[in-house]
């Protein structure tokens, strides 16, 4: 095994493992069931062997090779590998018939026999027989692989944990190909760290555990290591591991398999999260070709499926974080509650205060009840209150309660004891023996019996406005009863009711205001806290921007309604929605313009609704739709509500910006639905499917888009194949005039697609379904490559520019520039004979890739033209910041030119701009005379469009005389 150290002291797996994914996948994964193409072919050859009228014959099957793969006499001497190269010379000279195995471009095989035997119908009969045995085969793996590849994407969406997805691709898996040794690494390119959390090997067993990590170290990379550093898939075999540790490229660890195949997984931005590997030790069980392929569409699609996963995880696992910071909140308002109490029994003790200040009596009376509710506060065995004359500064003691005097104390003047220093200060104030002491010496205060004999004091003044009335102390002798600040606080609180309750006109009423005011502040405080749990709640089962039910209420309450409809046959539709170029505005304007959008779209979705429906987010731009009751006619008609409301413009801070929406719809189906997230499942794959078409639609899920899921992966599997040869993918090529003089100016080139039916498709219908992969980046250096090749012909000097598409991915690769010179260099071509047309996208995903790479190609002469302009979002800041050599106007303007002023206005201001900034200017999309003369009346320069020619084969485009006609039909009538 690659992955981790030998250890020579660990035994060979015999009865017993430390990993039980490994020992129950060796129970359920038996490769002696694994089914292989080929068992009816055997029994063919076998029966050959002892029917046919000859054994001098041997039958070689089609592959990178042709492998002898079965002959009549076991005891003749053919050779085990013949090349393409060398099959037709090998049966000549050795004057040999061939009979094929297979049809047309299906030939599977050649049988081959001694030329005497030309005329056997027996050979004839066994290489009709072994085709169609092969191709029987070949269908029947295909609809297995089929079969394969949905049961991975259910259980992706169906098995919440990551194990259990991955014994059942395990599972899958090994119904194709021996799949017997088979493990799957994750990887972190920010640490290098690598885990395994899911390995099954019969030779080393020696497997760490999912929480251990290994580190890559690229000074010594496994093959493991190989595939995780260049994102590239690694099929070798025990020759090739041996030559590659020679080289020091790569090392095998552990024991070396005779075939190891990895293949790298990779999410949405094309970024290496980690890979799967199977691998074999006995060189009878190498893998095929077929297995190989097979083994790569399998794991492109384990990677879509787990990255899916794991992004579930990741969302699940902020779903924990937010849950511990709720409880968090929650514990503090449990804190809260708790100090509420306390503060209510403090407030309790005022109340009485507020009752007293308002009932009538006598002053020694309210005194008296004031001093019982104080020491239920605090300790008030020694409690006074002193009131000032400020007019002849008498210091006069209305109450007094003292466990060592017993004499009430006389008004006095001109003392300086502690009540008086509290007057002077007019604050509170709290002393002790030793504070007492130092104001005694300080002059503060005199000795006196009450300085000398208290432990702890505490002094209040007393208020009446901003003057000064009195005090109000209390005061302990002993050690035990010490007062504090919060003690101060407490009686510097009560004291403002003190001095209410001594203002006796005022005294009833603003003791009832406050009266009134404590209880509003309660019944306030209360209603707070109820909100505030209530909130909570909220929070916990809505977004947060758009405050919609977010997706775990959105699945609550589609299980409520998926057992409403098996219960009692209720209907219910399900609608997927995302917004269109959202990404675009989000990027361009900022995070804080999209969330505008995000909730302007939320409102403009919800009016749209009926009142039992839910509208939820389910993150980023995606929305669901949950219609409880509603049949599939009735969830049509809501989407085409929603369609002609997002006709409508979105006006966010003095911008105008128009969004559509996907909408995908589903209804339940016994055959497909198991479970009510199979529902999310499918109107998310219907989205796409709008998506793919083009967008500001919506379509619902059927048998046939089910069907179209698989064709489009067998689609991209053809187009890779198509990339390997030079006969299917072909350049048609449209000419592009000067309006004035007709004269030709350039040569537009666009791909096609050759089927094998000789049917010729458009890229319409086949490239959005590769928009975003590495395969587009293959298609243009390829549509590159073979436009170079053809000005590279001598007969080819006088070529007019031929103008080629780029897409955005090619343009913000940093090494496109680089590949694109060095590609013309090889042929001989010079850069400016070739101009690249981008549209916006590139510039808008990665703006300083695109400059750099625009830039470089700029420097050696090469001119890039801004497509599809005025179509785009902000395509006037693109010509100013970027070093555009030209600009085509799109075609939609074009087609309106004649019929629409505004159309007019918008070209017209397009062809005064582009005069004035220097820039070559194409109008495409001209189709008649009358747009024509309209071009030419506005100035244009140039144009292109099917009034000229339609796109042609470089066959016919050589046999055409394009110059008389292209001028006869810009003359002026």
């Amino acid at each position: 095994m690659n992955v981790f150290p030998a250890n020579p002291a660990t035994p060979m797996a015999d009865d017993s493992s430390d990993n039980p994914a490994a020992d129950l996948a060796r129970v359920i994964i038996d490769p002696a069931r694994v089914t292989h193409a080929g068992s009816s072919v055997d029994l063919l050859l076998h029966r050959a062997r002892t029917q046919t009228d000859t054994t001098a014959w041997a039958w070689y099957r089609v592959g990178e090779a042709l492998h002898l793969a079965g002959q009549g006499d076991a005891a003749q001497t053919w050779p085990a590998l013949l090349t393409a190269d060398t099959f037709h010379a090998f049966c000549t000279s050795r004057r040999l018939c061939l009979w094929p195995t297979g049809s047309g471009e299906s030939i599977l095989g050649w049988l081959l026999a001694p030329a005497s035997h030309s005329g056997s119908s027996t050979l004839s009969d066994l290489a009709r027989s072994l085709g169609e045995a092969m191709q029987t085969d070949t269908l029947a793996r295909a609809q297995n692989t089929q079969r394969v590849l949905y049961e991975i994407a259910y259980l992706a969406s169906s098995v919440r944990e990551r194990s259990a997805f991955l014994l059942g691709v395990h599972q899958q898996l090994a119904t194709l190909i021996d799949a017997e040794n088979f493990y799957l690494a994750l990887y972190d390119s920010s640490n290098r760290r690598i885990t395994y959390p899911y390995y099954v090997d019969v030779i080393d067993t020696s497997a760490l555990e999912c929480a251990i990590y290994d580190t890559l170290d690229p000074s010594r990379l496994s093959l493991t290591g190989q595939v995780l550093t260049t994102g590239q898939p690694l099929l070798i075999d025990a020759d090739g591991i041996r030559t590659a540790e020679g080289e020091g490229r790569f090392f095998c660890v552990g024991e070396r398999p005779e075939f190891w195949m990895g293949a790298p997984l990779k999410n949405a931005s094309d970024e290496v999260f980690g890979m799967i590997a199977m691998q074999v030790y006995d060189v009878s069980r190498i893998y095929s070709v077929e297995d190989r392929a097979l083994f790569l569409v399998v794991a492109r699609h384990v990677a879509m499926a787990l990255d899916r996963i794991l992004h579930r995880d990741d969302l699940e696992e902020t779903v924990s974080r937010r849950t511990a910071e709720l409880s968090e909140l929650n514990r503090a308002l449990r804190l809260e509650i708790a100090e509420r109490k306390r503060a209510e029994h403090l407030q309790g003790a005022l109340f009485q205060i507020a009752e007293l200040s308002s009932r009538h009596g006598d002053m020694m009376e309210f005194f008296q009840s004031l001093h019982g509710i104080v020491g239920e506060l605090l300790y008030a065995e020694n409690f006074y209150i002193a009131l000032v004359e400020n007019a002849t500064a008498t210091v006069s003691f209305p109450y007094y309660v003292d466990e060592l005097l017993n004499d009430h104390p006389t008004p006095r003047r001109n003392r300086r004891g502690l009540t008086e220093y509290v007057i002077r200060q007019r604050c509170p104030c709290l002393i002790d023996l030793a504070e007492a002491t130092r104001l005694v010496k300080t002059g503060e205060i005199e000795r006196s019996g009450e300085s000398i004999k208290l432990r702890s004091w505490l002094g209040i003044p007393l208020f009446d406005g901003d003057v000064v009335r009195g005090v109000l102390a209390v005061q302990s002798y002993t050690t035990s009863v010490r007062y504090s600040l919060r003690d101060q606080e407490l009686l510097t609180f009560v004291s403002r009711h003190i001095d209410t309750a001594l203002s006796r006109r005022s005294a009833a009423e603003a003791l009832h205001a406050a009266n009134l005011e404590l209880e509003e502040r309660v019944q306030n405080r209360t209603r707070e806290l109820d909100l505030a749990n209530a909130r909570l709640q909220h929070e916990n089962s809505h977004d947060a921007l758009t405050g919609l039910p977010n997706r775990s209420h959105l699945l609550q309450r589609l299980e409520e309604a998926w057992l409403d409809h098996h219960g009692e046959g209720e209907q219910l539709a399900v609608m997927f929605i995302d917004l269109d170029r959202f990404k675009v505005v989000n990027d361009s304007l900022g995070h804080h313009f999209g969330d505008m959008l995000l909730v302007q779209a939320a409102g403009r979705l919800r009016s749209c609704l009926r009142d039992d429906d839910l509208l939820a987010r389910l993150g980023g731009d995606e929305f669901a739709v949950l219609s409880p009751g509603a049949s599939l006619e009735t969830a049509v008609a809501i989407a085409e509500r929603i369609l002609a409301a997002f006709d409508l413009p979105f006006h966010i801070d003095e911008h105008v910006v128009f969004s559509s929406c996907s909408i995908g719809i589903v209804s339940p189906d016994s055959q497909f639905h198991r479970e009510p997230a199979d529902l999310l499942r499918d109107a998310d794959t219907a989205m796409y499917r709008v998506k793919n078409g083009g967008r500001d639609s919506f379509v619902v899920f059927n048998h046939e888009l089910r069907r179209e899921v698989s064709d489009q992966v067998e689609r991209e599997g053809a187009l890779r194949n198509a990339l390997k040869r030079d006969d299917e993918l072909v350049p048609y090529f449209q000419p592009i005039v000067c309006v004035n003089s007709g004269q030709l100016v350039a040569l537009e080139a666009l791909i096609r697609w050759r089927q094998p039916d000789g049917r010729v498709i458009t890229p319409g219908e086949f490239l959005p379904a590769v928009e975003g992969l590495r395969l587009i980046g293959r298609l243009d250096l390829y549509m590159l490559t073979r436009v170079a090749i053809i000005l590279a012909q001598p007969q080819h000097a006088d070529w007019p520019p031929v103008h080629v598409n780029c897409s955005s991915y090619s343009m913000t690769r940093p090494e496109f520039a680089d590949d694109v010179l060095a590609l013309f260099a090889r042929h001989g071509v010079a850069p400016s004979r070739i101009c690249l047309e981008l549209t916006e996208g590139a510039l808008v995903a990665e703006p300083d890739l695109a400059r750099r790479s625009m830039q470089r190609l700029a420097d050696h002469g090469m001119s890039v033209v801004l497509d599809d302009f005025g179509a785009g979002f902000s395509s006037l800041s693109y010509v100013h910041q970027y070093r555009f050599s030209g600009l085509k106007i799109d075609r939609s303007f074009i087609f309106e030119l004649t019929t629409s002023p505004r159309s007019s206005a918008i070209v017209r201001a397009i062809v005064r701009m582009a005069e004035s900034l220097d820039l070559t200017l194409v109008a495409e999309g001209v189709e008649d005379a009358a747009t024509l003369a309209a071009l030419r009346e506005m100035g244009a320069a140039q144009a292109q469009g099917y009034y000229f020619a339609h796109p042609m084969p470089l066959e016919e485009l050589l046999l055409t005389t394009l110059a008389p006609r292209l001028q006869a039909l810009t003359q002026e009538p």
